[in-house]
C-alpha cells in the first residue's frame, strides 16, 4: 500500500547491526570474530542483540591480537565461509596489515581466480578525545592495495547498505567507520538492499565549487557548505562512500560543471584521498583549479583543545572555497 512507511529511523550503530543480522539469517557462512563482539555487544553496541540470536559459534570473543584475528579471518574466507573480522580501533589496523595485504588481498591473483577471501574487516576511525594512538585516519594507506576495497559511509542509510554490500564481495573489504556517527540516527530504507560499492553520491546540488568528502567530514562539509550559501558560494556536496574504487565518473562530472575541486578529510593530506582525487580527475579533464582542507600535520592530542586545533573544522573549509573562488574572479576579471 501506499500509505505504508518505506523506512525507519535507525541509530547508525543499529544499521550495522541490522544489516549483519540479514546477511547472517540469510548465509550461514557469515561469522564475527572480534574484541567484545559477543554477550557485551561491541565497543558502540553496533552488534548488539546477534551473540543472543546465533551465538558463540558464529560471535565471537577474540583476544586483544589484530594480527591473529585478520590472519584467522582470511583463513576463514579462504576455506569457505565470509567472516567479518572487527578492529576496534583503526590506528591497530597497523598489526594485522601482513596478512590482509599479502595474503587476503592477493588470494585471488596468486590463484588465478580460483580462490578468494571474502572477507570484511570492520574498524573505527577518528578523533573523539582518545589521544594519539586512538585517533587515525589511515583509509589512504589502504587505497592502493590491489585486490582490496574500502568504504566508509557517513550516515545510516549507507552503514547498512554498504555493510551488506561488503559481506557479499568476492575478496576483502575494508569497512570504516568513525566514532562520532554511532549516536548520529537517520533514515534507513526497510528494504533489504544493498549500497553499491564504487558509486558516490551528491547529497548537495552546487554550482560554484565541487566539496568532496567522506565519513564524518561529510557532516562537516554539509555544514560548510550551508555556510558558504549565506556569503554566495554554492558548493556541490559529494560523499566518495567508497575509497577503493574511487567514481571518478561523478566527481569528474562535477568538477566540470563547477569549474573547483576541494577536498576535505580526516587524514592527512601527504599521499591521501584528496591527492588521489584531485589526481584522478585531473586526469581526467586536465589542469583544474582545486585545494585541499585537512588536518594539522601532527598527532591527535586526547586534550580537547589541541584536538579541535588539528583536526579540520567548517571555517576550515569555507576559508578555503572562499580563497578559490577569489582567485577564480581575479583570473576572469569578475568583481570581487
Amino acid at each position: 500500500m501506499s500509505g505504508e512507511p518505506r523506512a525507519r529511523r535507525l541509530f547508525f550503530r543499529e544499521a550495522i547491526a541490522r544489516a549483519l543480522a540479514e546477511e547472517m539469517r540469510a548465509d550461514s557462512r557469515v561469522l564475527i570474530v572480534g574484541q567484545d563482539v559477543g554477550a557485551f555487544g561491541g565497543s558502540y553496541r553496533e552488534f548488539d542483540g546477534l551473540f543472543a540470536e546465533f551465538g558463540p559459534a558464529r560471535v565471537r570473543d577474540a583476544p586483544v591480537a589484530e594480527n591473529a584475528m585478520i590472519g584467522l579471518g582470511v583463513g576463514l574466507a579462504a576455506g569457505g565461509f565470509r567472516p567479518l573480522v572487527s578492529v576496534t580501533y583503526m590506528d591497530f589496523l597497523m598489526l594485522g596489515l601482513d596478512p590482509l595485504v599479502n595474503y587476503g588481498a592477493k588470494l585471488r591473483f596468486k590463484s588465478a581466480g580460483r580462490m578468494g577471501a571474502p572477507l570484511v574487516v570492520k574498524t573505527t576511525a577518528g578523533a573523539k578525545g582518545q589521544g594519539v594512538a586512538h585517533s587515525q585516519c589511515i583509509e589512504a594507506w589502504l587505497m592502493s592495495v590491489p585486490g582490496l576495497k574500502v568504504v566508509a559511509p557517513s550516515n545510516p542509510a549507507d552503514a547498512y547498505g554498504l555493510m551488506k554490500a561488503a559481506l557479499r564481495e568476492r575478496g576483502p573489504v575494508v569497512y570504516v567507520d568513525h566514532k562520532k556517527l554511532f549516536p548520529g540516527a537517520g533514515e534507513v530504507p526497510l528494504e533489504e538492499a544493498p549500497t553499491p560499492i564504487g558509486v558516490a553520491k551528491i547529497l548537495r546540488a552546487g554550482t560554484d565549487v565541487t566539496l568532496v568528502s567522506h565519513s564524518y567530514m561529510v557532516r562537516i562539509a554539509l555544514e560548510a557548505a550551508e555556510r558558504l550559501a549565506e556569503a554566495g558560494v554554492s558548493c556541490e556536496v559529494i560523499d566518495l562512500r567508497s575509497l577503493a574504487p574511487l567514481d571518478v565518473e561523478t566527481l569528474a562530472a562535477s568538477v566540470s560543471r563547477t569549474g573547483t575541486l576541494l577536498t576535505l578529510e580526516e587524514g592527512q593530506l601527504a599521499c591521501g584521498v584528496g591527492a588521489e582525487v584531485f589526481a584522478r580527475v585531473g586526469e581526467r579533464l586536465g589542469p583544474i583549479r582545486a585545494a585541499r582542507v585537512g588536518p594539522l600535520p601532527a598527532p591527535v592530542s586526547s586534550n580537547p583543545a589541541l584536538e579541535a586545533a588539528v583536526v579540520p573544522d567548517a571555517a576550515r573549509v569555507v576559508a578555503a572555497a572562499k580563497t578559490l573562488c577569489a582567485r577564480a574572479r581575479a583570473r576572469t576579471g569578475e568583481p570581487e
